[in-house]
């Protein structure tokens, strides 16, 4: 009834400044138990090495690329992980999502031409707990850019499932999950909408 939860966010600074109303819009839906969980530059490895002690990890949204480098230097994708085999609850939201997938490289294509994230693309893995990759705030793109993430597609094994804001996945395991609001599935070139939950 009353669950403690770990809110991770990708970077220190950052954290600070959005905690106080994480923890204001968490108390409105009846979660009062949120306790912040630093990975950067105020980790405590005691609340690091105790995190099956939590009954929600939150991950929140941000630079993906950037939360994928602090959590290789915490060593929380082995913590996360381990998390989820004794069957722990894990909640992420944008970046934070990204970090369960195969990669994070649809992050860089906002900025770097397709040929280049491509060339180093394997220095991009993220934990692979799922077998696909996420792009989120999949509405708030131009045309242009989902063409250019329809060429990724055909370039990757995986799909690339894309979510607008307030749509979700939600897993019982990695390969048994359903969705939630407007979800596109990008697989081989081809763009089409998966039948969601109502």
């Amino acid at each position: 009834p009353h669950p403690r939860i770990a809110w991770v966010p990708p970077f220190a600074e950052m954290g600070h400044k959005l905690f106080p109303a994480s923890q204001e819009l968490f108390r409105k839906y009846g979660f009062l138990n949120l306790e912040y969980c630093d990975i950067n530059d105020e980790k405590k490895e005691e609340q690091l090495a105790h995190l099956d002690q939590y009954d929600i990890i939150y991950l929140t949204g941000g630079d993906p690329i950037g939360f994928r480098r602090n959590i290789i230097r915490s060593r929380l994708a082995g913590k996360l992980q381990k998390y989820l085999t004794t069957g722990g609850m894990i909640v992420a939201a944008s970046g934070g999502s990204m970090q369960f997938t195969k990669n994070v490289s649809l992050f860089r294509l906002l900025n770097v031409a397709l040929d280049e994230v491509f060339k180093n693309r394997s220095e991009y893995e993220a934990i692979g707990v799922v077998d696909y990759e996420i792009l989120p705030h999949l509405n708030r793109f131009e045309p242009s850019f989902l063409e250019t993430v329809l060429h990724y597609s055909e370039l990757v094994d995986n799909d690339v499932i894309g979510l607008a804001d307030g749509a979700a996945i939600l897993h019982r395991s990695s390969d048994d999950f359903m969705c939630v609001g407007r979800v596109t599935r990008f697989h081989k070139g081809v763009m089409t909408p998966i039948d969601t939950a109502t």
